[in-house]
């Protein structure tokens, strides 16, 4: 299988391919953070890095297997500025579109958050189909809702496995502590907000994970003055079905954030395993 990955991030396209034992015989992959294309790297050495996807000519990738792509969603999210298609990085979804236009892949595979309707509607007018509407709190622990237009033949809704929080969690120890100042911060900002609980789903892993405490998950821990700890990077990474330690060899910042930049890789593999079927 040939595939080309737009907005590759740490190549969980790649992840999910393993896991469906297709034979890739060459993955060609577009993305400009240096730290994900690290991680990408460590992990997949074979992989072909070409950076930004902006003036790229597709039109060499002609014929290929599989055109899979998440392209930046600050632009649709509703915990973003909700600036739509006006967003400098939302725009890239169009580099998306002219590489399924200059390619014409067999199978192509859009992921992007959940939006309003008639952002939804246009991004689908482009790409001919539906798409469908994803939790991956059915394969992990996180609830993370996505939306996935694709061509492949009978995607459905994946089986619940029944993972829970308490399932993904390491030791307390050399977590990353939540101060009591930085407690009391958003607790009056936020003061209807909970942590995760153990014996249910976390939030979802975001990008600004650091940034943006009351969209995070935080879970109770008796180790911290506070009573709380982040979860670490391994933990964050199970949530998305990533192997632990994926993501090591770059700073704890840089691995939350290229996690939470990336796919639950057993929906992604879910949605993949049809075009074998």
């Amino acid at each position: 299988m040939k595939v080309l990955s737009l907005f590759d991030g740490i190549s969980c396209g790649r992840v999910a391919l393993e896991r469906c034992e297709f034979n890739v015989e060459s993955y060609d992959a577009y993305e400009i953070e240096k730290d994900s294309i690290k991680i990408s790297l460590k992990n997949y050495p074979d992989i072909k890095q070409h950076g930004s996807v902006v003036d790229a000519d597709f039109t060499q990738y002609k014929g290929y297997d599989l055109l899979i792509g998440g392209s930046p969603c600050q632009g649709f999210s509703f915990a973003g500025e909700m600036l739509n298609f006006e967003d400098p990085q939302s725009k890239l979804f169009f580099e998306f579109v002219r590489a399924l236009k200059e390619v014409e892949p067999k199978y192509f595979l859009l992921e992007n958050v959940k939006m309003p309707k008639q952002f939804e509607n246009v991004i689908t007018e482009y790409l001919g189909v539906k798409p469908i509407l994803i939790n991956s709190n059915l394969v992990s622990a996180q609830n993370r809702q996505r939306l996935y237009w694709t061509n492949i033949p009978n995607v459905d809704q994946p089986e619940d496995r029944g993972i829970l929080l308490k399932d993904v969690i390491t030791s307390d120890k050399g977590s990353f502590p939540l101060s009591v100042t930085h407690l009391n911060a958003f607790l009056k900002s936020y003061p209807s907000w909970k942590e995760s609980p153990l014996d249910g789903k976390s939030k979802p892993i975001l990008a600004s994970y650091y940034r943006q405490p009351p969209y995070c998950p935080y879970i109770r821990c008796e180790f911290t003055e506070s009573g709380y700890r982040r979860l670490t990077p391994i933990e964050c990474e199970r949530l998305q079905n990533l192997p632990d330690n994926y993501t090591e060899g770059v700073s704890n910042s840089s691995r939350i954030k290229a996690i939470g930049n990336g796919w639950t890789v057993d929906v992604i593999s879910h949605i993949l395993k049809n075009i074998k079927e």
